[in-house]
């Protein structure tokens, strides 16, 4: 491999990680703290880490059912967020779905299984 092609090599994987950093700055406002000891900061991290793992398989979805032109990570978790999971009585039931976010889970190929 010549080391024009190593360098090339290289910085692809810097702006990557980089993109990764201002998706974690942007979307979860991971750039303020707020932590008073130790404890609380790895939790924060933690969290913020599963966080960008379910952003990225999203992101992957979008780019695997070719509907990145349309929606972005935020869209899914506005849309998907208007969905609850309800307890009644000894069960729990999943609440009613709109249409628009229903259309979007087919688009993404996402079963949704009403019981």
């Amino acid at each position: 491999m010549g080391l024009g092609l190593r360098v090339f090599e290289l910085l692809k994987e810097r702006v990557e990680v980089e993109q990764v950093f201002d998706v974690f700055k942007n979307s979860f406002s991971a750039d303020r703290l707020y932590m008073r000891d130790d404890v609380g900061l790895l939790g924060w991290m933690f969290v913020n880490f599963v966080a960008l793992l379910f952003y990225y398989r999203v992101y992957d979805l979008l780019l695997g059912c070719n509907v990145l032109d349309r929606y972005s990570v935020g869209d899914v978790v506005l849309h998907f967020s208007r969905v609850f999971k309800l307890k009644l009585g000894a069960g729990w039931v999943l609440s009613e779905i709109p249409k628009s976010s229903r259309l979007l889970a087919e688009k993404l190929k996402i079963e949704i299984s009403i019981t």
